[in-house]
């Protein structure tokens, strides 16, 4: 059984719903809507894949908030970004300040924070950047990732296999901070 058809048949099961996806989640500057039935692991794992095409990039760094229904959509777009082929460095719980820092201070290919910032606690959400914590917005890649997600434009040819690496966003912001300061003085 492939991983989308296992995930249809969980999102039928929690939700009552099939996993087609609401194309109102993606907004202008990021995609959120309501968990679960808006935003939820279906939507995680296939952003996950459909964001390592459109980046054709090797290694995303991931992020996450302190939402109940981050940990399960944070496993579930890890396994799309790996499976796409492409390594996750994933940061944890962190602010999306902190996940822009892992990103453009250690020179990171590309990232995703899984937050909807102010939003009620209801919504979840994915932030999306490019090398330098450069923003994908709707006028430069939120389209596409769209339309690769509903059009399941996925490239099923796995060259390379992928890793999962674990580090802490705090950790990094601290050795750099205070490196900076030993090179200050």
């Amino acid at each position: 059984m492939s991983i989308g058809v296992w995930m249809d048949k969980i999102i039928a099961k929690t939700t009552g719903k099939t996993s087609q996806i609401d194309s109102s989640i993606f907004k202008a500057y990021d995609i959120r809507g309501t968990y679960p039935h808006q935003i939820n692991e279906y939507v995680a794992y296939r952003l996950g894949r459909a964001f390592v095409v459109f980046l054709k990039c090797k290694q995303v760094v991931i992020g996450r908030d302190m939402r109940l229904s981050s940990p399960s959509l944070h496993d579930a777009l890890i396994m799309g970004i790996t499976d796409q082929g492409a390594d996750v460095v994933d940061v944890g719980i962190c602010s999306t300040p902190m996940l822009y820092f892992s990103i453009a201070d250690y020179d990171n290919e590309s990232g995703i924070m899984i937050t909807a910032s102010h939003n009620p606690k209801e919504y979840n959400g994915f932030k999306l950047c490019r090398r330098k914590a450069g923003s994908i917005s709707g006028y430069s890649g939120i389209e596409e990732i769209k339309k690769i997600m509903l059009e399941n434009k996925f490239d099923d040819s796995k060259d390379r296999r992928s890793k999962l690496c674990r580090k802490d966003a705090w950790d990094q912001q601290s050795s750099k901070r205070d490196k900076k300061a030993e090179d200050c003085s």
